[in-house]
């Protein structure tokens, strides 16, 4: 649903530090998110905290779902909140928001089509991005896509059992790591 239309950049930015509500921006069309369930949840929040104890220490910075991610995309300005955002660049430092991240995961939410077609496209034009990971949070059918530039970016590795390596980052993770507690 479009909350506002025809809004520039620093309106959205402006809105957003005022806003309760998160919104992602396309264009000048803001879109309000919606919540989240408990699974969602409990994957991305398994994955934020093995990301976060992995890296501590290091030049990377890992952010949940809070951290807006900016990129361009044929002239058109975008602003999204990806579930896990890794940046390693000293320069990428925007208070509000990130321009270079190495790896993104999206926990998949009930529009698959932003997350596996939408996002992929945008986000498969950032130059420092190495992985995009996608994890559907059903602890039943759990399954993890994984893009990798170079390599599985227009075949993806599927995984339904087993690891997920991030290769970007130099971490493993068992499948049951990630959905441990969710369900």
């Amino acid at each position: 649903m479009t909350v506002l239309d025809d809004i520039t950049v620093e309106e959205y930015l402006e809105g957003e530090a005022l806003s309760e509500v998160r919104h992602e921006y396309f264009d000048g069309k803001v879109f309000a998110m919606a919540g989240a369930s408990a699974e969602h949840e409990g994957v991305s929040g398994n994955l934020f905290a093995s990301l976060h104890a992995h890296l501590k220490g290091k030049l990377y910075k890992v952010f949940k779902d809070g951290m807006k991610l900016r990129l361009e995309v044929r002239g058109k300005d975008l602003f999204y909140y990806p579930d896990i955002l890794v940046t390693c660049q000293p320069t990428d430092n925007n208070r509000f928001f990130r321009n270079s991240p190495k790896l993104i995961i999206e926990v998949l939410s009930k529009d698959e089509n932003k997350d596996l077609v939408e996002k992929f496209f945008a986000y498969q034009r950032i130059e420092s991005l190495e992985e995009y990971v996608v994890v559907r949070p059903d602890p039943k059918n759990r399954e993890a896509f994984v893009f990798r530039k170079g390599t599985d970016w227009d075949r993806p590795l599927v995984l339904t059992e087993g690891s997920l390596d991030l290769v970007s980052v130099g971490l493993t993770l068992s499948m049951d790591d990630i959905f441990d507690g969710v369900g």
